[in-house]
């Protein structure tokens, strides 16, 4: 990305050699998987750098990354999708301002049907398919109690700390039962 960015910065000093500014030049740019082999700080800050640097380029850019569309909210998406023998092209898909990466990943512009692991997934599907039989056996019991253990570990919340307070208040609402269970109030 260095690279390329000297090298586009170079060549607008070359094309405009008497402005004050050849970086705020006007020019066009396209850059295939602008996102690949970004860390994914360096992908959500990598347009809002670009546009800073060159006010007047309009950047033509392909990703696979929801971290760029996501940091695009005032870019125009277009979202490519091959059906058959030809592609087509939706130039207006879904408005994604303020959305979270995870529900990008689930949108059409990028497909997926749960930004879950699939071994999770399938846990879940599971316990659903459980949970709908009108009765349990013993086995189903056990396997259900073995599926609702493995799923308490799934975080919850916007981030890393958020998660270990939803688990902490949780571990604490179970003891409170714990001990008032079998009290009358």
């Amino acid at each position: 990305m260095i690279a390329w960015v000297i090298d586009f910065s170079s060549r607008m000093v070359e094309r405009y050699p008497n402005s004050p500014n050849p970086l705020a030049e006007p020019a066009v740019v396209l850059v295939d998987e602008i996102d690949l082999h970004l860390h994914p700080k360096w992908q959500r800050e990598l347009i809002g750098f670009l546009t800073d640097r060159f006010p007047n380029t309009q950047f033509i850019v392909t990703a696979h990354s929801p971290l760029i569309v996501q940091a695009a909210p005032d870019a125009n998406l277009v979202l490519l999708r091959r059906e058959g023998d030809h592609v087509v092209i939706e130039n207006n898909p879904e408005t994604i301002r303020g959305w979270r990466v995870d529900q990008i990943l689930t949108s059409e512009l990028f497909g997926l049907e749960t930004a879950r692991p699939p071994d999770m997934e399938k846990l879940l599907m599971r316990r659903q398919e459980l949970l709908i039989k009108s009765r349990l056996t013993k086995a189903n019991q056990k396997e259900l109690e073995e599926i609702n253990d493995k799923l308490g570990q799934i975080p919850t919340g916007e981030s890393f700390e958020q998660a270990k307070k939803t688990m902490d208040l949780v571990e604490k609402s179970l003891k409170l039962i714990e001990k008032y269970q079998g009290t009358k109030p």
